[in-house]
């Protein structure tokens, strides 16, 4: 039987998984630099292709994330991006950071998440990790990604890891970022829990 946990374990701590992040927003794309720079092979993803083009050029287009800090990162290929749900078919881990507006209600807008956690499930596979980072409501987790998952067949936990990690990012603070924000972390098992701590250990 294979113990994917301690497989995805070896590839964290190896520094040899590949990261996909959903969303190359404020959040998504100071997430991936920093999981590029400790060594990680990220791929992002967003639905804008003037984006993507930046990107796999090297440019950046928010002021949390210098051009002088990715463009090194995309030119050793630690960094990509792509428009294509298909490019993640083979990651190790992704990180879902898709925006959640707010309504005219005052209620978070889940369309964006819902759509991201159906096309996740169609190339999540055994020894995966999907980690919800969108700002969103609790239960979100259990409610909206968990039930995708389990209509592949896996089992969370054991098959496949889901956890959430909230963001915390506030854009354009130049005193607290990434790195010097603590990072809370939740799975939905104790094996869920513990490949997401050790995802995030290193990087922020």
């Amino acid at each position: 039987m294979i113990d994917y946990r301690q497989q995805l374990l070896d590839r964290l701590h190896q520094r040899t998984a590949k990261i996909g992040v959903i969303g190359m927003g404020y959040v998504g794309l100071p997430l991936a630099v920093e999981f590029a720079s400790v060594g990680y092979h990220v791929v992002g993803l967003d639905v804008l292709p003037d984006k993507v083009a930046k990107l796999n050029a090297g440019v950046s287009y928010i002021p949390d994330v210098a051009t002088e800090t990715l463009a090194p990162l995309v030119e050793t290929g630690h960094l990509s991006a792509t428009c294509c749900y298909e490019d993640l078919h083979d990651v190790d881990v992704i990180s879902i950071c898709v925006p959640t507006p707010l309504l005219k209600t005052k209620d978070p807008d889940m369309s964006f998440v819902i759509s991201a956690a159906d096309d996740v499930a169609k190339v999540c596979h055994p020894g995966m990790l999907v980690v919800l980072e969108s700002t969103t409501y609790p239960g979100t987790t259990e409610e909206v990604i968990m039930p995708r998952l389990f209509n592949n067949g896996l089992t969370v936990g054991k098959d496949v890891f889901v956890a959430f990690s909230p963001e915390r990012v506030d854009p354009g603070n130049p005193t607290y970022g990434v790195r010097n924000t603590p990072k809370v972390v939740g799975g939905m098992t104790p094996a869920c829990l513990e490949v997401i701590t050790a995802l995030y250990e290193p990087a922020v």
